[in-house]
């Protein structure tokens, strides 16, 4: 068996160009991960020693375009409070120009990194970071779990609505397992920057004109999962996971095997760096509240409400809170130490997959989040795999606008 070893990242909290000729965006704005926007939130990155991350982020315009970026260290301190530790950093991007760094290493300018050797493309610790390079990126602190932000602004410092950015995050597990998500993006108006370094979150989802900043963020977040423990369903088809002694067939438990036991049963094991998992899959979660203020190191906190649907349209339901920056498991929201008694479980459901929509208190701001799978077969061999969540309505119009997420960065 292996272990999945993710202790600080699962119990962490957190604390967070002139374009040249640049056009305004249109009026409509919206949450996407597809489409370039004016904010760009990265909210799972991992440079802890078990796991570290790419950054890649692209100017999609034919301008000249600045962002200004804010890495947030969300590990717990020795007392287990918020690190609150923010570093910052300016990238330009030249048009349509590409850049990445590691965030272990971060990205120094070097004009004389190359990849070409006598003519040929020889790969080499140069090479990486070898074109043009978009500033000074500097490398994050070790057992480093947060997130990243990213604002475009002019050549000033002051946020604009351009919305030229996109970006992608790949994380790294120790043991070479590769998984990907989309960074989320806040799309921008004309509108943006009139309040200087307070960047209100208050257009609406669908909205025609520009009548707020930047676009509301998601009133509800939206993920379909396996249910916690479950094999899955391709390793259990090719009896990759729990088998009867007796016959070979695939099982759960004893009770699906007619004769004999059911070996490897599906199982997972909380331990003090992680869980251990045998023929078992489990889904993590990585949230982060909309509103954040950057400036005065002052956390935010969300409550949200569960509500989970098995296959049978059966619901239930828990909560947890989001105090700035929080991983977890599925099963820890409701039983870190028994996951077989979750709402969220295998056993609880009564189903091998569920729907659960993901809501912040109604006197709540809204969050932001991706999740990830990992699955296990039955020697423990482990993999994983990122996933962008689906998102629905705004929560500015959810509330008759009566509650705006705000972002504060620090004045220029």
């Amino acid at each position: 068996m292996r272990t999945e070893k993710r202790n600080a990242f699962l119990s962490g909290l957190c604390g967070v160009a002139v374009a040249l000729g640049m056009m305004t965006a249109t009026a409509q704005a919206d949450v996407t991960t597809e489409r370039g926007a004016s904010i760009l939130a990265f909210p799972k990155v991992l440079a802890d020693g078990d796991a570290d991350t790419v950054i890649q982020i692209t100017n999609i315009s034919n301008n000249m375009v600045h962002a200004q970026c804010y890495y947030v260290n969300g590990a717990p301190d020795f007392f287990g409070n918020p690190l609150w530790q923010v570093t910052d950093f300016t990238i330009w991007l030249t048009k349509q120009q590409p850049t990445h760094w590691v965030v272990s290493e971060g990205r120094f300018v070097n004009p004389t990194d190359t990849c070409i050797e006598n003519g040929k493309i020889v790969p080499s610790a140069d090479c990486a970071d070898s074109g043009l390079d978009p500033g000074a990126v500097p490398p994050v602190s070790s057992d480093f779990t947060g997130e990243l932000k990213c604002v475009e602004v002019d050549v000033a410092g002051n946020p604009i609505g351009g919305n030229h950015l996109k970006g992608e995050a790949t994380i790294i597990t120790s043991d070479d397992d590769v998984s990907k998500y989309n960074a989320i993006g806040i799309q921008g108006t004309e509108l943006a920057g009139e309040t200087g370094n307070e960047l209100l979150l208050n257009q609406p989802h669908g909205a025609e004109e520009a009548v707020g900043q930047y676009n509301a963020c998601p009133n509800v977040l939206l993920l379909n999962h396996l249910a916690e423990g479950v094999t899955d369903p391709v390793l259990y088809a090719n009896q990759l996971g729990g088998t009867c002694t007796t016959g070979g067939d695939s099982c759960y438990s004893d009770d699906d095997c007619a004769a004999g036991t059911c070996q490897n049963a599906p199982s997972i094991v909380p331990t003090a760096s992680g869980v251990t998992l045998t023929s078992a899959t489990v889904t993590d979660l990585t949230l982060i509240p909309c509103s954040q203020d950057f400036e005065n190191a002052v956390p935010s906190s969300v409550t949200v409400q569960f509500e989970i649907f098995n296959e049978f349209e059966q619901r239930l339901s828990a909560s947890t809170t989001v105090d700035c920056w929080k991983n977890f498991y599925l099963f820890q929201v409701d039983s870190p130490n028994d996951p077989e008694r979750s709402v969220f479980s295998f056993q609880t459901l009564g189903t091998v997959a569920a729907h659960t929509r993901i809501t912040p208190n109604p006197d709540g701001g809204a969050v932001l989040g991706v999740a990830g799978t990992t699955r296990a077969d039955a020697t423990g061999q482990l993999t994983r795999a990122a996933v962008n969540i689906h998102m629905e309505g705004d929560r500015f119009s959810a509330s008759g606008g009566e509650i705006v997420d705000v972002i504060t960065i620090p004045a220029r």
